[in-house]
């Protein structure tokens, strides 16, 4: 099956900026793709082959996200069976489908098959499932994302709505069981944005954490934070002083402080990432810290957005492995594994490098620092056995 990609309006009229918000691209990619095609059903794949353990053992499981180098069923195929060969877990992020789960409504034909079709190409390849199930637009982060007939003008403080949102997200804990599940993306971006919708977010939020744990116990739940964003350094946005304290929001039902992060749309080389830049949360929580999502370009951005080079996103894998070891991270996703070549026109061009291999799958110069990971044995007492955490900031 093809599909053509297409850009969202909202998405159309952000990009005027001279700095391009591209950290809000790389949802509604994912949202997009997941919209155009399904994977492969389960008996069309082959086991990934077992890797040799070499080295040693690292603390967190490793993984892509389902973004394919192509818009067709191989592309999609080689996105799962990459995740598989040099990973332990695959990234599927969605928008939720509101119509199938409002008040007298039950899932779509279409809904059951990709449910199905995800879980079972997921299995097959014996990787975890980590599913993103985002509300919000992620192009404009104070609006629901297509938000049912009727419903256009309507938030999470709508009962159905909200309701809508709590059964998806126990429907899909019920169907995947899935290793990792974050109902909610970026939300720090909601709060920057409307307030408002961002604490309706947060009622939602605890009935449907509730409502995944009581079908799929076992699955960590969490939402994501925008890392630039929390920290302030996004340079089109005002700068603000770090957002620490909206972890507070969600004491007691974060399984994971989870962190999406593109240092390369802040900085302009890898170099100048600050030594402690991701250090510095453990200073703020005692949860385990999860990198949910992370890219870096391997080539300079467009209207000097970044100066990278292949060689600065190899020094910036190796500082987020060293990272990630010292911080006995439990997850650690990097977004795209290989380059998407229908990516070439602006606004997605600024993210059409921030794969590891190329679109053809030629390997990038950061690509061995991952192999190497990968092949490391992975042993999830390490994260339980981390050194304690500092005391927790309650600085603002």
């Amino acid at each position: 099956m093809q599909c053509t990609l297409t850009t969202p309006t909202a998405a159309t009229k952000i990009i005027d900026v001279r700095f391009l918000a591209a950290l809000t691209l790389l949802a509604p990619l994912a949202l997009l793709l997941a919209a155009c095609s399904t994977p492969a059903p389960a008996p069309d794949a082959a086991p990934a082959p077992q890797r040799d353990n070499a080295g040693a053992a690292r603390s967190f499981r490793l993984g892509f996200s389902a973004l394919p180098p192509t818009l067709s069923d191989e592309g999609y195929n080689a996105a799962f069976d990459l995740a598989a060969r040099y990973g332990d877990v695959l990234l599927i992020q969605r928008a939720p489908a509101w119509a199938d789960f409002l008040p007298g409504a039950t899932p779509s034909t279409k809904l059951r098959t990709t449910t199905a079709a995800e879980r079972d190409a997921v299995r097959a390849r014996g990787l975890q499932l980590f599913i993103a199930l985002d509300p919000f637009d992620p192009a404009a982060r104070e609006r629901l994302a297509s938000p049912p007939r009727g419903y256009e003008d309507r938030t999470l403080a709508d009962p159905a709505l909200r309701q809508a949102f709590v059964t998806e997200a126990k429907y899909l804990a019920l169907n995947h069981q899935p290793a990792y599940f974050a109902l909610g993306t970026e939300i720090n971006a909601t709060f920057e944005r409307d307030p408002a919708q961002y604490q309706r977010f947060l009622a939602a939020y605890q009935e449907a954490y509730a409502a995944v744990k009581s079908v799929s116990p076992r699955t960590q739940v969490f939402v994501t934070f925008q890392y630039e964003q929390l920290l302030g350094v996004i340079p089109w946005d005002p700068p603000h002083a770090p957002r620490w304290e909206l972890l507070r929001d969600f004491e007691g039902r974060l399984d994971l402080l989870a962190l999406t992060s593109y240092p390369s749309f802040a900085y302009a080389v890898a170099r100048k990432v600050p030594a402690d830049y991701y250090r510095q949360a453990r200073s703020h929580t005692t949860l385990p810290i999860a990198f949910a999502s992370v890219g870096y370009a391997s080539t300079p951005g467009r209207d000097g957005l970044n100066s990278s080079t292949a060689a600065e996103q190899r020094r910036f894998l190796q500082r987020l492995l060293q990272d990630a070891d010292e911080l006995a991270t439990p997850l650690l996703v990097w977004f795209a594994g290989r380059d998407a070549d229908y990516l070439s026109a602006p606004p997605n061009d600024l993210i059409a490098a921030i794969g590891l291999r190329a679109a053809d799958g030629q390997p990038k110069e950061a690509w061995p620092l991952w192999e190497e990971a990968a092949r490391r044995p992975y042993d999830p007492a390490i994260t339980a056995q981390r050194p304690p955490a500092a005391p927790v900031s309650t600085r603002p």
